[in-house]
This record gives structure tokens, C-alpha cells and sequence, in this order.
């Protein structure tokens, strides 16, 4: 079954008294394929691909994370980073399955 857009990167809390907005150490669980930016915060559906994926020899995400480390995430703005990210990789293999001969 495959998500909705707007359920690609939805920012969720483990603790719903615990709305800690705070960027601290990105965390990763591919099996439950989420994004952790403290102990409560959490983007959902987050796929392998989209957590790995390079631009310039860096994973977006996590330097996003690391390089805002202490501040305040807009989770309405990353979210939007997510969905791209899942787009492009979408488009990608579009142009990959593309036979020029």
C-alpha cells in the first residue's frame, strides 16, 4: 500500500505531554522507517532511500539535522524537505526505466 503525500514525513510525538521541538540527535529506525529528532519528536515514513539519499556527498537529512543541532525544528518545513526528497527519488526512476535506444 503506498502512503499518502501527506503522510510521507509526518511529524508525530511519542509523548503527546512531551512536545519537545528541539533538534538533539537524529535517530533512524529503518524497520519502522522513522526519523527521531529527540526522545518524543518523530517524522513517519521515512523510507531507507530517502534517509540515505546525497547531494554534493552528503545525506541531506542528517546534515539538515546535525548542521541545526540545539535549534528549533519547523516541522512543516521538513516535512516538505521528506516529500521532496521521496519525489525526486520517484522521478529518478521514472528517468532510469527511460530506454533511449
Amino acid at each position: 500500500m503506498k502512503e499518502s503525500r501527506e503522510s510521507i514525513g509526518e511529524p508525530l510525538f511519542l509523548d503527546s505531554k512531551n512536545k519537545d521541538l528541539s533538534i538533539q540527535k537524529p535517530n533512524y529506525k529503518e524497520k519502522e522507517e522513522k526519523l527521531f529528532v529527540n526522545e518524543s519528536l518523530y517524522f513517519e515514513n521515512v523510507s531507507k532511500e530517502v534517509w540515505e539519499y546525497k547531494i554534493g556527498g552528503y545525506a541531506v537529512l542528517d546534515k539538515y539535522l546535525k548542521s541545526h543541532k540545539g535549534e528549533e525544528i519547523d516541522y512543516e518545513y521538513f516535512q516538505q524537505i521528506v516529500q521532496s526528497l521521496h519525489k525526486s527519488l520517484e522521478i529518478e526512476s521514472r528517468i532510469g526505466a527511460i530506454s533511449l535506444i
